[in-house]
This record gives C-alpha cells, sequence and structure tokens, in this order.
C-alpha cells in the first residue's frame, strides 16, 4: 500500500486525485490519494512523493537542532521509514459539530469554529472510515446534538476511535457535554449490530466549555473499555483515555531500535519517565535487571502493571506521581541507575523535572520526541549539565504529516 503505484490507484478509486503544485509553482505528476484534499490540513505532505515527504521531515529536525550552539552542525541520519504510509492510524479522534445542517466529523480548520469533515480518511483504516460514516448518520437519526463550544449549546463533543491491528478490533469512545445521554445505549446496540467487530462502546463526560477533548467520567455504553494491540512480542491492553502511539509499526520499529542502541546486559536498571501504559519498560525489562517507571496517570499506570502480568515481567516496578517529585526518592533507594528512558509529551520537559532528572545522574538517557524544537531545546539544557548527545534518529510515525518522531541516546563522558 505504501508504493506510488497503489497510491495513485487509490486516488483514482475515489475519484479525488489531483496534481498539487509544487514548492517552485510547477505542476507535480504524484496524484495526491485523498478525497478530502486540498481542502484538510490534516495531512500537509499527502501531495508529495513518499521521499520527498521523508526528506521534508529530515530539514525539520536540522533546522531545529541548528538553533542551538551544542546541536548545531549535527549531521541528522534519514528517517527509518514507515512500514504503512496509508491506512496506519490506531488512534483517530475527530471534532464533531453540524455543518449546514448535517453532522461532520473531523478537524477545525486553522484559525475557526468551522470543522471540516474527513470521514474518508485514506490514513485511517478502512473500519474506522465505515464506523464514522454510519455513526453520524446514526446520531442524526436518533437526534443527537452535535456540540457547539461558541453558545455551549448540543452534547457529541468528540469522537475517540481506537483500532486494533492485531485482533481487527475497534473501540469507540464518545465524548458528550452532558453525563445524560437517553440515546446511547441504542446507538451503542446499533453500532454493535451493524459492525460486530466493534468490541465497546464507552461515555466519556465533559462538562467544561473549550476545546479540551477529554472529561473525567468514564462509563462503558456496551461491550468492553479496553482493546489490545500486538507490537512485537507485547500483547497491550489500551483502555478509554490513555495515550498509545498512533502508528504501532513505526513505533515497534522505535522500540526496537531503543532496544538495539541500549544493548543491555542483563544487569542495568533503568528508570522510564512518563510511561504510559509502559511498552518501552516492557521492551527493556526483557534484558534489565529492574525497570522503574514514572508517570502522572493512575490510569495509565494500573493499565502498565496489568501489561506486565501480560507479558510476564516480573522485574517492573510502575509508580504513578509527577516527575519532578518522584524521580528522587526512588532514585535515592537505588544502589546505581544506569539508563534513564525520558518520553515527554509535546512540549518536552517542564523546568523542575528537567533538574530531577539531570540530578538522578544517570550516565546515559534516551530522549524521545514527538516534536524537533522542545526536543533541541531540551538536548541543549542537558548538554550544559554535562550530557553528549552521541546518537540521533528520526523515524516516520506520522505519514503524510509534517510530524516526525526522534529518539536521540545522551551519555556523560
Amino acid at each position: 500500500m505504501g508504493n506510488m503505484l497503489q497510491k495513485n490507484k487509490f486516488a483514482a478509486r475515489d475519484g479525488q486525485g489531483q496534481r498539487p503544485f509544487r514548492s517552485d509553482g510547477s505542476k507535480s505528476d504524484y496524484a495526491a490519494p485523498c478525497p478530502h484534499y486540498p481542502h484538510c490540513f490534516g495531512c500537509p505532505f499527502i501531495n508529495l512523493p513518499y521521499p520527498e515527504q521523508l526528506s521534508r521531515k529530515r530539514l525539520r529536525v536540522a533546522e531545529a537542532f541548528a538553533a542551538f550552539p551544542s546541536l548545531a552542525g549535527m549531521e541528522i541520519p534519514p528517517l527509518v521509514p514507515a512500514p504503512q504510509r496509508l491506512g496506519y492510524r490506531a488512534r483517530v479522534k475527530l471534532v464533531v459539530r453540524r455543518n449546514r445542517g448535517e453532522v461532520a466529523a473531523g478537524l477545525y480548520a486553522p484559525q475557526s469554529h468551522r470543522v471540516i469533515d474527513i470521514s474518508s480518511c485514506p490514513v485511517h483504516p478502512r473500519p474506522v472510515n465505515e464506523v464514522v460514516r454510519y455513526l453520524k448518520k446514526k446520531v442524526q437519526e436518533l437526534g443527537i446534538a452535535p456540540y457547539d463550544e461558541r453558545d455551549d449549546s448540543g452534547d457529541l463533543r468528540y469522537l475517540d476511535l481506537r483500532y486494533s491491528f492485531a485482533r481487527r478490533e475497534l473501540s469507540v469512545t464518545l465524548v458528550t457535554r452532558h453525563s445524560s445521554l437517553p440515546e446511547g445505549a441504542e446507538l451503542a446496540r446499533a453500532l454493535h449490530r451493524r459492525f460486530p467487530f466493534i468490541v465497546g462502546v464507552i461515555q466519556n463526560v465533559n462538562e467544561q466549555r473549550g476545546n479540551v477533548i477529554w472529561g473525567d467520567s468514564f462509563r462503558t455504553l456496551a461491550g468492553r473499555d479496553t482493546i489490545m494491540e500486538r507490537i512485537g512480542d507485547l500483547k497491550l491492553v489500551f483502555p478509554a483515555g490513555v495515550f498509545s502511539q498512533a502508528n504501532p509499526f513505526t513505533a515497534r520499529k522505535l522500540y526496537e531500535w531503543v532496544c538495539e542502541m541500549v544493548a543491555l546486559k542483563g544487569g542495568e536498571t533503568v528508570m522510564d519517565l512518563y510511561c504510559g501504559v509502559g511498552p518501552i519498560s516492557l521492551y527493556l525489562a526483557a534484558a534489565a535487571r529492574q525497570v522503574w517507571a514514572i508517570d502522572d496517570s493512575t490510569l495509565s499506570i494500573a493499565t502498565a502493571k496489568q501489561n506486565a502480568r501480560r507479558n510476564g515481567r516480573g522485574n517492573c516496578r510502575f509508580i504513578a506521581g509527577d516527575v519532578s517529585e518522584t524521580v528522587a526518592p526512588i532514585r535515592q533507594n537505588l544502589p546505581r541507575l544506569d539508563l534513564m528512558v525520558v518520553n515527554p509529551p509535546r512540549k518536552g520537559v517542564q523546568p523542575a523535572a528537567m533538574e530531577a532528572i539531570l540530578a538522578a545522574g544517570a550516565p546515559k538517557i534516551v530522549y524521545v520526541s514527538c516534536e524537533p524544537k522542545s526536543l533541541a531545546r531540551d538536548l541543549e539544557r542537558m548538554a550544559n549539565a554535562g550530557y553528549c548527545v552521541r546518537q540521533v534518529q528520526p523515524f516516520d510515525m506520522f505519514p503524510q504529516t509534517d510530524q516526525v518522531e526522534v529518539v536521540a541516546l545522551l551519555e556523560k563522558p
């Protein structure tokens, strides 16, 4: 599905292939494989051949690094390409609004409250697109009002869909403005009757105004509230509301590369910060003596413990807490710390957490980032504290977009 011939077939089948302009103004013979192009802003590189996408992402990393003295001039290697370049998104979050009297599920247009419907998105798995199109019709039929943040009216705010490529199963979470959803049970039954591969329909209640997606309250409308995916030899469960990588195919390559890069011998103690449900911890645990992992989400930590038991990783300890407050007490009770893994949100490591990380004194740090600018800023901080950046490797976690995932290895001389 990743080669150009197949992409052009996709475009022809949907009748939306277009000849985009190159940056120099000339026409390209490459047809964007998307019925929503050029109106959707979610995949700004989808009109480019894949090698050019990779080149531009590599340049984005290089430009971010060039802004800092310790990183300027560093050679950025080519990206590790994505094994699957269309239909790869295991996690799909869509805004639900009303457009011209009809239900739309998609993305906000920049600087507006208008939602661009993307219910035939080529980077979403086909079953996800089928469910979204059906769900929009059913929402309209049942009279469930899409939310409008301008006047705080309506109810259905977002859809969050998780797809398991290993099991070919889907869970659907409906984010609503109010806890009462009288039509919820009927909608859940209709979804399951139409799509037997839907294993759970969940409601999340977000009663706050604004564009924050998640509220604190979850309830299961039908089925179960988790979905399982296989990444390498790991079976990982993801409940509604926790973070998961959107692209499990590239995620596996990244985790395997981290393990190869640090080359654990079996006696090391590892600390994994911002661990989520534990995939990197569990990968490293296979070759480490002990892994201590921290995340501020109690749900993620509870899930990580389940994932450790499920995969027979008895040498992992998962702790819920803020990195800035939790690292030091754990470090004080460790006779040694050989490796620290840092995988923060897009904004990077905040100052108090950075102080705790540097004070821990690990001889090696692996930093995993989805934002080159915050990564470069934090690597500069670490360099000023005595670390050297030994290796950098970007990965294509989000084909067709301008986003890039980067892993860096730092060592103390």
